[in-house]
């Protein structure tokens, strides 16, 4: 596990307990879609004040879009308050896959996968904490929809600002309760004895801090994951300072 572990990358690149508008989840992404990625010479910068995240700028984005992205940040960096360290996420039934030595530690709650709460900030699908000062924190919410779903299911978030992966070649233990990282193979490998892939569940990273690729980036390396077909892996560097 440790040298499995040891081959990811480190990441460098998110309130109410209702889920998003109906608007939300009406319009969908489709899987062929194409984005480039997103620079700073290419939009107005970003304007981030102490009471709201503002993401205006980017090409193609709607107001509509723009609002709800922002509004999933700002009820994203509030409700995660609740999980600051992994020993409270454990308590609200959260654990951990075993990925802790890349730097970024998921934690799950299987029961939330299907639970019909979609990006619902106070029940992230998973929590992910790095070390920061010496003391492992909360940085991110890791948004899944249901078992089952494909790029063609989810939501429209943010447009453009907002970009959904699957992991198609990770191998997690069969622990209903607490599925572990077990191994790495390819996108149409299999996965040992005892362990199946985490599959082409759509899942999206909302950060409440600061990443380079910004709110929204998946991580990067081997660990990244895999975005529709026919798009490039987001890095908004002009949000690199949001939240």
């Amino acid at each position: 596990m440790s040298i499995l572990a040891g081959s990811l990358a480190l990441a460098a690149c998110g309130s109410s307990s209702t889920p998003l508008p109906e608007a939300a989840k009406a319009v969908k992404t489709p899987s062929t879609a194409t984005t480039t990625t997103l620079t700073t010479g290419a939009k107005t910068p970003a304007i981030i004040s102490t009471t709201a995240i503002n993401l205006s700028g980017t090409p193609g984005v709607t107001p509509a879009e723009q609002a709800r992205a922002e509004k999933l940040v700002e009820e994203t960096i509030v409700d995660i308050r609740r999980f600051e360290t992994p020993a409270e996420a454990y308590a609200a039934g959260y654990r951990s896959i075993g990925d802790g030595i890349t730097g970024d530690e998921h934690y799950v709650n299987w029961s939330y996968v299907n639970d019909g709460h979609i990006l619902d900030p106070m029940r992230p699908e998973s929590v992910v904490y790095e070390y920061r000062n010496g003391v492992q924190r909360a940085v991110a919410a890791m948004y899944m929809l249901p078992f089952g779903s494909t790029f063609a299911d989810v939501p429209d978030v943010g447009g453009p600002l907002t970009q959904w992966h699957v992991h198609a070649d990770l191998c997690l233990t069969n622990n209903p309760q607490q599925r572990v990282l077990s191994s790495i193979t390819s996108v149409n490998g299999t996965c040992p004895a005892g362990s199946t892939k985490a599959g082409d569940t759509p899942m999206l990273h909302v950060w409440a801090v600061p990443n380079p690729c910004g709110p929204f980036a998946a991580l990067e390396g081997i660990g990244a994951g895999q975005v529709p077909a026919g798009q490039t892996r987001l890095c908004d560097t002009q949000y690199a300072s949001v939240p």
